[in-house]
């Protein structure tokens, strides 16, 4: 049986490196670049997935 941990990981990855990538999109009354925290964030669940499918293997 398919691991679902390893594209669930491979797509939050994918996501993540897209946010990080994109120019700045910032929230509108305070400047925080919300696309670099919310794609480091999926950066860190997808490794979370991968480490975790990882291990179990």
């Amino acid at each position: 049986m398919i691991d679902l941990r390893v594209p669930i990981g491979i797509f939050f990855a994918i996501l993540g490196i897209i946010l990080i990538a994109l120019p700045g999109a910032r929230a509108a009354l305070t400047g925080v670049p919300v696309n670099l925290y919310s794609g480091a964030a999926m950066l860190l669940f997808a490794g979370a997935m991968l480490w975790l499918a990882w291990k179990r293997s």
